[in-house]
């Protein structure tokens, strides 16, 4: 017998119909990312989070502590849903904030913590007042520097002094500001101390969390601030923040 090659039927033609991939793309997407279905579903549990997190610490730092367990637990739900590319550059960082819970990290809030016991502890006047009362604290954000000013309002029986800490902030990276404080202020006498080596003091901060409402800083070991945005010069949420969208973007010496 001779060795005659096997007869090869070409491959069969590929139907048209078959190969048609102009909805592939939109397809494969649909199923890698769920469309619009799965940004409704990202936006309804960013927005969960962040109502949980406003009820946690709904009293700010003059109320009762808020279980540290389950606003951490909060934050990780709130930070995953992140809406903002580049906090450490957005101009949304602009404006003025009410500190509604705070680790304590900075030198500023460690003194206001400790001014917060001094005044629990402090004795009551004849008439049941207060002789020592705290006010709520806010860091307003500007563009020039020294960018951010953290201030407080402090009364002992009817003298009241606004205490003040200014430092500048520099944009590390999308995500990463260093903080550097320059001074203290007091109101009373317009009293300026600046900070001068080897007193100066300074730390990264990362920014988890930004949006038109609200503000997450976690420090370098991972300790956390959030804020409220208010209105400039009330203490009610601003809810106009189209100033804030067309400043400078922040980082600038």
């Amino acid at each position: 017998m001779g060795d005659e090659p096997f007869p090869v039927e070409p491959p069969a033609a590929a139907d048209a119909s078959s190969m048609d991939v102009k909805a592939e793309p939109a397809a494969v997407e649909q199923a890698l990312v769920g469309g619009d279905d799965y940004d409704d579903a990202l936006f309804e549990e960013g927005s969960i989070a962040k109502e949980a997190l406003k009820s946690e610490i709904a009293d700010g730092l003059k109320g009762a502590k808020p279980d540290r367990a389950v606003v951490g637990e909060i934050l990780l739900a709130l930070e995953a849903q992140n809406p903002t590319q580049s906090p450490a550059t957005s101009p949304l960082l602009n404006g003025k904030w009410k500190f509604l819970y705070a680790s304590g990290a900075s030198p500023g809030l460690k003194a206001l913590t400790l001014l917060m016991k001094g005044a629990k502890s402090a004795p009551k006047s004849p008439s049941g007042a207060d002789l020592v009362d705290v006010g709520d604290t806010y860091l307003t954000i500007r563009p020039e520097q020294p960018r951010a000013t953290a201030e407080v309002k402090v009364r002992v029986l009817s003298f009241e002094n606004t205490v003040k800490l200014a430092s500048k902030l520099e944009a590390e990276s999308a995500v990463r500001l260093v903080e550097m404080y320059t001074e203290a202020q007091s109101e009373y006498m317009s009293l300026k101390l600046p900070f001068q080596a080897p007193v100066e003091y300074k730390r990264s901060v990362l920014i988890s969390y930004l949006d038109d409402e609200m503000m997450v800083v976690r420090d370098a070991a991972g300790r956390p601030d959030v804020l409220m945005r208010v209105a400039e010069g009330g203490n009610f949420p601003s809810s106009d923040v189209d100033a804030a969208s067309e400043a400078e973007a922040p980082g600038a010496s």
